[in-house]
């Protein structure tokens, strides 16, 4: 059988760098914490705003925080219990977040449920799309952008494919893999009702070559839906980036400076299109998700956690730290973000944790560019990442977003291929966010 891919990218889905074979036939366990942290900024934009104190008593499902600005979303209690604290905490950024902290009565008293508005295949799209909102829902893959603002496009557009993506392309992380395994009608259900609400004719579910059990329950799963598919994908990053998946799937290409729906698409996350199948017929919110627990822990597993539980509880639960630990990453190696500590909250964007040793978390030493061409054929979006960083290095801001460093995915594949260790996806990012932060100074650097 043909396998779909893209041009460039790497395969560090292979020998010592996969870490999948950990947890991948780990079944998903109930975790419940003794107590949670909610960060308000569960989701990109403007954090939201609590409303609730100190002292209250609250119950699983209630609003907890309410929603701030355009791409504003509630917040939920994960657990039932008493409010401890409502303060400023560290998370994984550079500045402290407002967080709710609540102790778990371990009672699970849920809230109302939201109003009754049909099922997936019944509801009003237009009440769909706001149930969406209701629920706290954004990208569970690690964007977190909103996903009702998605949704809501312009009228003279129109997205005639719904992708669903399932490739689980970062290494170690099977949380996707086993709610695939474990919730296939719930994820199909929240497919057809993404589909309904934008009036789409076409779902594709895609999934990468290496999760064959997936494959085969999902094609089971999508039996007598009309116009919904499984496309199996080789197995290559970051064959999961949106702009890859999209061409890969339907052989268009977004435009650059364009968004998905600017060629009719629209892709999430296999776990958000579960959190829509319980928003629509079980009348309930984002409060929970799948999260892998890996690397150097003595029992990795897959966990379903409430939102906010704090990362050194979930790391306990897996048994504690299999030696000394030199890094703690939140994500998969290729993209996540490394934390200082694990005194840090389980997002809704948060598919995993992985914990190193010194050995498998050792800096290498930039050295110099020896011209060998690898960063630009691994890079999928087509950039030379060589010429990029000696304008990144010179602080040439022009010179970089000219060479089209606005276009970095930041996958770190020219990072991974690089003989040398040049410290190149660190650098487009940084000259990112300069260029970004410029931009919105009026062009002051």
């Amino acid at each position: 059988m043909f396998k779909r891919s893209f041009k460039g990218g790497v395969h560090p889905l292979s020998g010592t760098h996969e870490g999948k074979q950990l947890t991948r036939n780990k079944a998903t366990q109930v975790f419940s914490p003794e107590y949670v942290c909610i960060p308000m900024s569960l989701h990109l934009g403007t954090p939201s705003e609590p409303c609730v104190k100190k002292g209250d008593i609250v119950k699983l499902g209630q609003v907890i925080g309410n929603p701030v600005g355009f791409l504003g979303l509630p917040v939920h209690a994960s657990v039932s219990g008493e409010v401890i604290e409502v303060a400023e905490k560290q998370q994984l950024g550079p500045k402290k977040v407002m967080c709710i902290t609540i102790k778990n009565d371990g009672l699970n008293t849920r809230a109302e449920p939201m109003e009754n508005i049909g099922t997936c295949e019944t509801a009003e799209p237009r009440a769909i799309v706001e149930r969406i909102k209701q629920a706290g829902i954004c990208g569970m893959g690690g964007a977190a952008f909103p996903l009702h603002v998605k949704l809501t496009i312009q009228d003279e557009k129109h997205a005639d494919t719904i992708i669903l993506n399932g490739a689980e392309c970062e290494t170690h992380l099977t949380s996707d893999f086993r709610a695939m395994l474990e919730y296939p009608q719930e994820i199909v259900r929240g497919l057809t009702a993404i589909m309904r609400a934008m009036g789409s004719k076409r779902g594709i579910i895609a999934i990468e070559d290496n999760k064959p059990e997936a494959i085969k329950v999902m094609k089971k799963a999508v039996e007598g839906h009309e116009g919904i598919s499984v496309m199996e994908l080789e197995t290559k990053y970051p064959q999961g980036s949106e702009k890859q998946l999209i061409t890969v799937t339907t052989g268009r290409e977004v435009p650059r400076g364009k968004l998905p729906i600017d060629c009719g698409v629209i892709v999430t996350n296999i776990a958000t299109a579960t959190s829509v199948k319980l928003a629509i017929e079980d009348s309930w919110p984002v409060t929970h998700r799948i999260v892998t627990v890996t690397g150097r822990v003595k029992s990795p597993c897959n966990l379903l956690a409430p939102i906010g539980t704090v990362v050194k509880d979930l790391i306990e639960f897996a048994g504690g730290y299999d030696g000394e630990i030199a890094k703690l990453v939140a994500g998969g190696m290729m993209t996540g973000p490394a934390a200082p500590n694990d005194d840090f909250s389980l997002t809704k964007a948060m598919g995993g944790i992985v914990a190193l040793n010194k050995k498998e978390a050792i800096s290498y030493e930039e050295k110099a560019c020896i011209r060998c061409a690898r960063c630009v054929a691994a890079c999928p979006m087509g950039l030379n990442p060589a010429r990029i960083k000696q304008y990144c290095d010179a602080n040439d801001m022009a010179g970089a977003k000219a060479n089209n460093v606005m276009d970095c995915i930041v996958c770190g594949c020219c990072s991974f291929i690089c003989p040398a260790n040049r410290f190149l996806t660190a650098s487009f990012k940084n000259m990112k966010d300069r260029i970004t932060l410029a931009s919105r100074l009026g062009g002051k650097k």
